[in-house]
Parts: C-alpha cells; structure tokens; sequence
C-alpha cells in the first residue's frame, strides 16, 4: 500500500512528463508497427497490434480532453452572462427561499393549495424566460453541441479501451501500451474500482510473455 501511494503522491508535472514522454515512445512503437505489419485473412500480421489499438484508444481520449475543457468553457460562459435556469421561491409555509429548476420542483414547492396557484403561474414564468435566455445563448455558442461531441467521445474512448484490454499483448511496448492507458485514464478519474482490473490484465500478459 505504501508504494501505491506513494506512486499517487508524485507531483502532478512528474506524472505528466512520465505520460507524455511515454505516448511519445509509444507513438515512435506504432510506426514501426504500421511499418511492418500485413493483413492476412482481414488479420494483422507481425509487429504486436495492441499498439495499433492503443493509438486509437489514444486518438479518442485526447478527443474526450478536447471536448471536456471546450464543454466546460462553455458553460462557464453561459453561467456567467445568463446565470443558470432557475427561480427562487419563497417557500409557502416555510421561512425559507427554495432554488428550483424545474417545473416539477415549482409544482412541489407550491403544492395543489388554490391561495398558491397565481405566484405558481408567476415563478413559471420566470423559469421559462431564463431558460428561453440560456437557450437562445446555448444556439449561439454551441454548447450543447459541444457537450453532445463530449458525449460521444466518452463513448468511443470505452469501447476503444475495451477493445484494447480484450487483446493479448505480444510485446513489452503493447504491455506498456495498456499500462500508459490505465495511468492516463486514472489521472483523469481516480475511483474505487478503476484500474484495478485493467492492471490485473496487465499482469496477467506480462505473466505470459515472460513464461513463452
């Protein structure tokens, strides 16, 4: 437990100059692959085509980068100029004022009560012409295009990782390959789980290349 904490503890710009200098000599592996390899029977031959995955895998994650901090950026910039959609309430009953941000969260706060329906209408109308603002800025920019390419990227870059971890290695660079992708990914989101398996894959391949 020591030593994988201490792996967690390095600072930031070492972990990413040991990324980044390991994509690059990852990059230079590939070529050599795309170099040497042949297809026969719509099956790569020679060279280890888990590095041919692990470049696609690559491709997408840079991808799923791209398109987060754009997201981001985005939204930041609606935020600040329109302010998110919502309406404060003054909860009925209640010596407090409610955030909602919906209509469904409006029909809780207020209830069915008759005495309630007019300041009903009201906050409504409210939410309505702040969406309408957000909307109409969101056209304008493109964020939820945006956040429909960061969407998809997501989605690209797991199957790419499956596909990558679902093929033996055949070399030390396509072990590293999957080492590479599981450091990358972890950086980006560290949880319980993840990358446990992933580093048991690993392990699993190095096992069987050294008993070969």
């Amino acid at each position: 437990m020591a030593d994988s904490d201490n792996s967690r503890s390095l600072p930031v710009v070492t972990r990413r100059r040991l990324l980044s200098t390991s994509a690059a000599w990852l990059a230079v592996q590939v070529g050599n692959v795309n170099a040497a390899v042949h297809f026969e029977n719509d099956r790569p031959e020679g060279g280890d085509p888990t590095l041919l995955l692990w470049q696609e895998w690559k491709a997408a994650h840079d991808k799923v980068e791209k398109f987060c901090r754009r997201q981001q950026r985005l939204e930041t910039a609606l935020i600040a100029t329109v302010g998110f959609p919502h309406v404060d309430i003054a909860a009925p009953g209640q010596d407090c004022v409610v955030a909602a941000f919906t209509i469904a969260e409006i029909d809780r706060v207020f209830g069915d009560a008759p005495e309630h329906a007019a300041a009903k209408v009201q906050a409504k109308a409210v939410l309505a012409e702040g969406q309408a603002a957000w909307d109409a800025l969101d056209e304008r920019v493109g964020y939820s295009r945006a956040k429909q390419a960061e969407e998809e990227a997501f989605v690209m870059r797991v199957e790419r990782l499956n596909d990558l971890f679902a093929l033996p290695v055949r070399s030390v660079a396509g072990a590293t390959a999957k080492l590479h992708a599981i450091v990358a990914m972890g950086e980006e989101d560290p949880c319980d789980e993840f990358p446990w398996p992933q580093i048991r894959a690993v392990m699993a391949d190095l096992v069987s290349l050294g008993s070969a």
